[in-house]
């Protein structure tokens, strides 16, 4: 199986399993803002104001509202899957040698540095480091 066959069934099983589905009893601007977010989460171009547009939200206390709901705002809560999911990736034997600018890539990040600069303020390692010290 080839290394992008081999990412995208992880990023896709890491999609089904640990995204967040919403309440039924949940407002519908915030269920449909976390089904957007969820759809779109792995785009290098999505943000938290592609999700405001989207989904035409346009309420100033719209994050705390969320927060309230999924336990992290929106920004957190995008930052916190990408991370997550590239840590499930680097943890794969068979994607060793992959590049961690590949991986970011593959869970959001268009530029390596946001990336890795991101990465490691959530793990306090590189990605890099974070990877070797899980090969061991």
């Amino acid at each position: 199986m080839s290394k992008l066959k081999i990412i995208n069934k992880h990023v896709e099983r890491y999609k089904n399993q640990k995204l967040k589905s919403p309440g039924k009893a949940w407002p519908f601007d915030i269920r449909d803002a976390l089904i957007c977010v969820n759809k779109h989460i792995f785009d290098p171009n999505y943000s938290v104001k592609t999700m405001r547009d989207l989904c035409n939200l346009s309420d100033t206390n719209f994050s705390s509202r969320f927060r309230h709901y999924v336990g992290m705002t929106p920004r957190e809560y995008i930052t916190f899957h990408r991370v997550q999911s590239g840590m499930m990736l680097f943890r794969n034997k068979k994607l060793k040698h992959v590049r961690v600018s590949e991986i970011g890539f593959t869970v959001g990040y268009e530029n390596p540095s946001s990336f890795t600069m991101t990465f490691k303020r959530y793990t306090g390692l590189s990605p890099k480091e974070w990877k070797r010290v899980q090969m061991q």
